[in-house]
């Protein structure tokens, strides 16, 4: 069982439902819920996130570095803001890798 699976069936068990006083019971069950959490862990994300984390790995680096003096992300240089978004991207890659391994 994969990372992923198990988080979602920690997150969405098997349970018994009263339909009655349910209303989500009769449109999802835990299964519907645990492939849609799989599902959207294994996404691709979109190039906003990867900006937006690029972003703060920029600012991660500059304030570990003690770069404090030029810490703005729209100056940077678009090289180099390539940099941070490729990082980005290997992260997630390596996560949903390790995520999804069986």
């Amino acid at each position: 069982m994969s990372i992923i699976s198990k988080e979602a069936c920690f997150r969405y068990p098997n349970c018994t439902v009263d339909d009655v006083h349910d209303a989500l019971a009769q449109v999802y069950t835990s299964d519907d819920l645990q492939e849609a959490y799989m599902t959207g862990a294994e996404r691709e994300p979109t190039g906003l996130e990867v900006e937006a984390a690029a972003e703060q790995l920029y600012y991660s680096d500059c304030n570990s570095s003690g770069l404090l003096l030029d810490s703005d992300w729209n100056r940077l240089p678009d090289g180099n803001k390539a940099i941070y978004r490729n990082r980005v991207r290997t992260i997630i890659t390596t996560i949903q890798k390790k995520g999804t391994a069986e």
